[in-house]
């Protein structure tokens, strides 16, 4: 890679982390005026809008069209689980628990990633992937009972469950959208 497209991949990393630092405050400030269902709809409707143009640009809609009719209960399947019930799941989890806390509980979704991989991809953990998890768990419950961990009190119980079940639903669609095979352009659109 050369120096130029080093830098220009270094600027476009650092601006995703910058982004997404964010997430948990604009959630919160927008959950203060909106319902989670609310919230959803409105993001829904202006991503719809956004990737529209986009596909709009690059003159693709016959391909999205192609890609939904092969197999459209498998995109549709897809849609419902995210961003339907994974955000509703996260906007209710925002809405109960305190941001950070929402955020780091939310985080872990890589690590139910590694865990379903083992019985729907046959992955294998060994013991250093384990101790991972145990760790990266283990830090998720000191943030969620705010370091007393003896006394295994939340905030919300509700919401450390909704907060830790949306990462079962995000794992899960990543894993299923491995099967995708549409085009990066249709993908974009349909998942």
């Amino acid at each position: 890679m050369s120096l130029p497209d080093q830098r220009r991949a270094m600027l476009l990393g650092l601006s995703a982390v910058v982004l997404w630092s964010t997430v948990a405050t604009a959630f919160k400030l927008s959950l203060q005026h909106l319902s989670p269902t609310q919230l959803l709809a409105w993001a829904g409707l202006f991503s719809t809008l956004v990737l529209a143009v986009f596909v709009s640009l690059q003159g693709k809609w016959k391909e999205v069209g192609a890609t939904l009719r092969e197999r459209p209960l498998y995109y549709l399947a897809l849609g419902a689980l995210n961003p339907c019930f994974y955000y509703l799941v996260l906007f209710r989890a925002y809405d109960l628990l305190p941001a950070q806390q929402a955020q780091a509980l939310n985080y872990t979704w890589a690590l139910t990633l590694s865990l379903l991989a083992v019985p729907m991809l046959k992955q294998r953990l060994g013991g250093r992937d384990a101790l991972a998890l145990l760790l990266g768990y283990s830090g998720a419950v000191v943030i969620a009972t705010r370091g007393n961990l003896l006394a295994l009190e939340f905030d919300s119980g509700l919401g450390v469950a909704l907060a830790l079940g949306s990462t079962v639903l995000w794992a899960l669609y990543w894993i299923l959208n491995t099967r995708a095979s549409a085009s990066p352009s249709a993908g974009l659109f349909l998942c």
